[in-house]
């Protein structure tokens, strides 16, 4: 790992708060009713999910595709619940890592997310707050691991793709990060990604 980063970029989901899909559907009183595979499946197969994180779509009518996905008619108020619940507290040691890092260059935040979703981590994780600018899904109307979302982020930053380091916990986004130019390492957990930065005086 080189030492000449001018700039730090992590995703959101599984790096900096922990994800809890099981979440979602005891919520929403499905709980056994319908697996957890089985209701990922409706929503990767219907495009509806995907959608909503290009933000192509409002929450309302991710509302009420979802409700019709499921034949059934929500509370609004609870499907709300029920979606924010799968994100969960943000995972331990990730503020100290983020503060260190911010020492010693601008820290990032590059997410696929929707609004809902970014709401519910920014009140769950402090680390937010210590970083100079989000990157958001919904906003760019771009996912990852689409070249343009990376290349679209580097021009945001204003500091060329090879002094800006940046992990993810999904392999696809690392391998198409890396095609970019970006210093791209995937995510497992916190101790592992201060081993990998430990040579970045920080």
């Amino acid at each position: 790992m080189r030492s000449d980063i001018k700039a730090f970029l992590f995703d959101l989901g599984s790096v900096i708060v922990d994800v809890h899909l099981d979440n979602f559907l005891p919520v929403l009183g499905l709980d056994g009713k319908i697996s957890v595979d089985e209701a990922v499946e409706k929503y990767v197969s219907s495009g509806i999910s995907s959608e909503f994180e290009r933000g192509r779509i409002s929450f309302d009518e991710f509302y009420e595709r979802s409700c019709r996905l499921f034949d059934m008619d929500f509370e609004k108020s609870r499907f709300l619940k029920a979606w924010k619940a799968i994100i969960g507290d943000e995972i331990p040691g990730m503020f100290d890592l983020i503060q260190r890092c911010g020492r010693h260059a601008p820290v990032y935040l590059l997410s696929n997310t929707n609004e809902p979703h970014f709401e519910e981590s920014l009140r769950k994780s402090p680390a937010l707050q210590l970083m100079k600018q989000f990157f958001l899904s919904y906003e760019l109307q771009l996912l990852k691991p689409d070249p343009r979302i990376y290349t679209e982020t580097i021009n945001r930053v204003g500091i060329p793709g090879n002094q800006i380091f940046f992990t993810d916990d999904r392999e696809d986004n690392i391998e198409s990060a890396k095609k970019v130019g970006l210093q791209a390492v995937r995510f497992h957990n916190v101790g592992q990604l201060e081993s990998v930065l430990q040579k970045i005086p920080v």
